[in-house]
Parts: structure tokens; sequence; C-alpha cells
């Protein structure tokens, strides 16, 4: 199950206008050395992902995914000097992540060796 508040839906539909984007909107967790975070990207549909329609979106998710995070929302929050997405979801995201001397994901990511 995916929420997508008003502020979330405008931002998004104006980003897609303006830079002439189509698809449908993949809300998916990366792994870093900060652990699992989640993050939102275009792709198509694939076999194994829910599919939702909210306020004439598409918007995909992994069925494995959505059993770890349980519902998803996502939101645009725009205050004084930060504006952008966020996604939380309704179950804690694993733990994980950590990097080590020479992970290759880890160059500009603040970790110390």
């Amino acid at each position: 199950m995916v929420e997508v508040t008003p502020q979330a839906s405008e931002a998004i539909k104006a980003i897609m206008t303006e830079k002439n984007l189509e698809g449908a909107l993949r809300l998916f967790m990366q792994q870093g050395c900060g652990g699992a975070q989640l993050a939102l990207g275009i792709d198509e549909k694939r076999p194994g992902d829910d599919s939702f329609e909210v306020d004439g979106l598409t918007y995909v998710v992994a069925k494995e995914l959505g059993a770890v995070t349980g519902k998803l929302t996502l939101d645009f929050v725009n205050e004084s000097s930060q504006a952008g997405f966020t996604i939380t979801a309704e179950k804690p995201l694993p733990m994980g992540g950590g990097c080590s001397c020479g992970d290759s994901g880890c160059g500009d990511s603040g970790c110390s060796c």
C-alpha cells in the first residue's frame, strides 16, 4: 500500500512535466553505509510488483519490499532552506549496512577507516 500526500503528488507532477518524464514511479530500498533507506525513481512495472494508482500516477513496489515495510508514505517537505521528498515505512527498515575500509560504496558517505 502506498499513500501519497497532496504536496508530494503536486511536486512529482511538476517535476515530471518540467523534465518531460513518463513511466511508473518505483519505491525501493537501497543499502548504504548508513543502513537501509527508501528511494524513488522512474521505472517500469515488473513481474512480482504491486501497482498502485494515486492521483493519476502509477507507483510500483516489489511485493517483497511491501511485506518488509508495510504501508509506505511519500511526502514532499518544503521547509525554509530545504525541500525534498521523504518516504516513511509503517514498519522499521531492516538494520544493516555498515562499511569497512575499501568498500566501493563508502567513498563520500562519511565512513572513516
